[in-house]
């Protein structure tokens, strides 16, 4: 995918990151609407969602300075109003102040390590995790499944996949607290 921007890219992940998210479509086609004014207008999305449940969402990614200095909430209303069900079921603005640096990166490692997602070591690490108290301390569970790097890989995957859960706003690292997840 191509990004404009840093920010830009730091949403794609923490998008893709999401497990609501099915598919994100970069830059759809342009959205036409009429502006306070009534001029006709265009505006190219940066994302298309569609999520699980069906439901899509256009997607504007702006830094939080240029929202409050323009008249951009305006052409955002003027957007929204304008949207119909056959391009998108909402319009959602994330700034950079909609999530941290941290938050970002860890999203960015999760789309990373699930490329190379090992199955045997998940199924490994679901046995390893039913017997197991929480909450631990990220290392600890890495020490219990015995897998080195590759099961710090697949311990920030069962975090993002619900089989752990643990504070994805701030740096997943070996001190990071632990629990079971909703997903088990």
């Amino acid at each position: 995918m191509y990004f404009e921007s840093k920010l830009e890219q730091r949403v794609l992940f923490l998008l893709l990151a999401k497990r609501s998210t099915w598919d994100v479509r970069e830059q759809p086609e342009a959205f036409i609407y009429h502006d306070a004014r009534g001029r006709r207008r265009h505006h190219v999305f940066d994302f298309l969602v569609t999520l699980r449940s069906g439901r899509r969402l256009a997607v504007v990614v702006k830094p939080a300075k240029r929202v409050i200095n323009t008249c951009f909430a305006q052409e955002l209303s003027a957007i929204r109003a304008a949207m119909t069900k056959d391009f998108a079921d909402d319009v959602i603005l994330i700034t950079d102040r909609d999530f941290g640096r941290a938050e970002a990166m860890n999203a960015e490692r999760y789309i990373a390590f699930r490329k190379n997602r090992n199955e045997h070591l998940m199924r490994h690490l679901l046995a390893v995790i039913v017997t197991l108290r929480f909450p631990q301390k990220f290392q600890d569970v890495q020490m219990a499944l015995g897998a080195g790097p590759e099961g710090f890989r697949a311990i920030f995957i069962a975090i993002y996949e619900g089989l752990l859960a643990a504070d994805v706003t701030q740096e997943i690292d070996h001190d990071t607290l632990v629990r079971r997840g909703g997903g088990l």
